[in-house]
């Protein structure tokens, strides 16, 4: 039997991502429990130029979908894994629930809905601030409670759809009191509470993105252009994701002209030492991640570093490898050896960005490629399969090795189309975003996109990994357990007015592997 050892990382706000830091005043979060107010625009232009409000701590559903290739092997050669990387893993339940710890994420997105609204509900006390820039605080704060409920619906509730929209959902929080209620609303009144903060957001004055940590009509477009991408709204979709494509502001990076950052790494176990080459946004300064030229809206999920972004092979085939220039930029080979993991072929790891923190960042916030896909794919699914194709081929085009045969991506049908841009959207957007359209893909109406996820991993139960057994952990198409649980902690802080989503044992179906005969049965074991 192996205890598994899980590193416990604090997890300090990444300073100076925007140009701004913090001062006094935000050392104390202000709020009626303390007997402060806002009472300057110079303090609600700090709260919203705090870090906190763009980054967002997250690890289960890193690990949760198809595009995580951890194995038995490379988690022997790490000695552990970190608790969360595990149930994220393996599709826990219980083993979230009585995690200890709490949970970062939960805590952070609504540490930022806290602060929102504080802005919303002091901003008359704001004396020295104009309308204009009073009606431009309250769209940012709509916009980030907005973005914050979001994430946490993609995570702690069922997908949307017809037959989820009486499930639970969150609880809408719209004060600072610690006293309110926080009793869970229907998912229906959940996605309804998050488009009114989006309609609220677009009353903002910034036509045009500027400075993109801070909220713009485009940058509102684009949210809502996900949104009902994520509702089945596809007219909608189009519509929003065509509206926030006109900005001039937000431009396409052609990867032709990128570069690559060479490094020397060690093999830990054999001492030899060979070049990495890490793409030219790794070493981006955090103002240029910042200002990145795709975002209309510069959020991210912060991967912790107990998190090891390993691509399956089932990610990795999906790109042309010698002409997808993705492939060359963010899949590193030997970069395992970082964190004292080598032997495994080339040791292939997914960079993206980072942060001064040295953790993997991945996308949260709108951006231009989404938009061209989430228009490419409303078009093809409302049979306008030419128009899609021509649109998803602007991004291909910026992405692909100028010099590669037959870079435009082609469909004959309806099916074909949905399927290439799909497989198109994988490639842009894997991991965290992977994780959200896996769920959203099982409910809408066709079953050509739905995708079951499996891990193989040693038997894991009450946080201890058992490496005598081996288990294939397989999430059906439409499983409960697409939602992940809430942890107890915040269930009794909220003193039971929160309660918790409801399993079965045929949530996750595990299937014990022999491993000397590679035979298989099944596991009876419930879903614990």
């Amino acid at each position: 039997m192996k205890t598994m050892i899980t590193t416990i990382k604090s997890l300090p706000l990444l300073a100076l991502l925007t140009l701004a830091s913090c001062n006094d005043y935000l050392d104390t979060k202000p709020s009626k429990g303390n007997n402060e107010i806002l009472s300057t625009s110079e303090q609600v232009e700090a709260l919203f130029n705090n870090s906190s409000m763009f980054i967002q701590s997250v690890s289960i559903p890193a690990a949760s979908s198809d595009d995580m290739g951890m194995d038995n092997n490379i988690y022997d050669a790490a000695g552990y894994l970190d608790q969360d990387f595990v149930n994220g893993l393996t599709f826990a339940v219980n083993d979230i629930e009585t995690n200890q710890y709490g949970d970062a994420f939960w805590e952070g997105a609504y540490n930022k809905i806290f602060t929102a609204n504080l802005v919303i509900n002091e901003i008359d006390q704001v004396k020295d601030a104009t309308e204009a820039q009073k009606t431009d605080f309250l769209a940012q704060a709509h916009f980030i409670r907005a973005l914050a409920m979001w994430s946490l619906a993609q995570t702690y509730c069922q997908p949307y759809s017809p037959e989820t929209l009486s499930t639970p959902g969150l609880p809408l929080r719209q004060g600072n009191d610690y006293q309110e209620d926080v009793t869970r609303a229907s998912l229906k009144d959940t996605y309804e509470f998050i488009l009114s903060d989006l309609k609220a957001a677009l009353t903002t004055t910034r036509e045009d993105v500027s400075d993109r940590w801070l909220v713009s009509k485009p940058a509102v477009e684009a949210m809502m252009a996900r949104y009902y991408l994520f509702t089945q709204d596809y007219a909608q979709a189009e519509t929003y994701a065509k509206k926030a494509m006109e900005s001039q502001a937000v431009t396409l990076e052609d990867y032709n002209g990128y570069s690559l950052e060479p490094a020397t790494v060690m093999d830990p176990n054999s001492g030899e030492e060979s070049s990495i080459a890490y793409s030219q946004l790794w070493s981006y300064s955090p103002n240029e991640v910042t200002q990145y030229a795709e975002n209309y809206f510069s959020a991210y999920y912060d991967v912790s570093s107990g998190i090891y972004l390993i691509p399956s092979e089932s990610l990795i085939s999906l790109y042309d490898q010698d002409n997808d220039l993705r492939f060359e930029q963010f899949f590193n080979k030997h970069a395992l050896w970082n964190v004292s993991i080598s032997g495994f072929g080339d040791d292939i790891q997914y960079h993206r960005m980072q942060s001064i923190y040295s953790d993997d960042l991945l996308t949260m916030g709108p951006t231009l490629p989404e938009m061209i896909l989430t228009a490419a794919e409303a078009e093809a699914r409302q049979g306008k399969v030419k128009e899609a194709m021509e649109t998803v081929n602007r991004l291909r085009r910026a992405r692909m090795r100028n010099t590669a045969d037959d870079i435009d991506l082609t469909a004959s049908s309806q099916e074909e189309a949905v399927k290439e841009i799909l497989d198109e959207r994988h490639r842009e957007m894997p991991f965290i975003s992977r994780w959200q359209d896996i769920r959203r893909l099982a409910y809408n109406d066709v079953s050509y996109d739905d995708v079951t996820v499996t891990h193989t991993l040693y038997n894991v139960k009450n946080n201890v990994v058992d490496d005598s057994q081996v288990i294939t952990y397989t999430l059906p198409v439409k499983s409960p357990r697409y939602a992940q649980p809430i942890t107890n902690l915040e269930i009794k802080r909220s003193k039971g007015q929160i309660t918790q989503n409801l399993y079965t044992d045929n949530d996750v179906v595990k299937t014990i592997q022999d491993n000397e005969e590679g035979n298989e049965e099944n596991n009876e074991e419930d879903n614990e």
